[in-house]
């Protein structure tokens, strides 16, 4: 996450990127950051850039299902 630009903000949706949570880390120690992203005020629902956003917090578990099959496979 922290290499990434933050989309929302960049459009102007945003004034600041979101919280990062540490979510996990690989066998050899590398930790995984996400986004916790924004909620829109009216609907407590994400917002569409931070929902469309690989960086969200909601990815998290599908890239760590990723990362293991992937090591399982090596």
């Amino acid at each position: 996450m922290a290499k990434t630009i933050c989309k929302a903000k960049n459009l102007g949706e945003v004034r600041e990127r979101g919280k990062a949570s540490l979510e996990w880390h690989d066998e050899d120690g590398t930790p995984h950051y996400y986004c916790q992203g924004y909620k829109d005020a009216s609907t407590e629902e994400l917002l569409p850039t931070c929902r469309n956003c690989r960086d969200n917090v909601i990815f998290a578990q599908e890239d760590l299902e990723k990362s293991i099959l992937q090591e399982v496979g090596n």
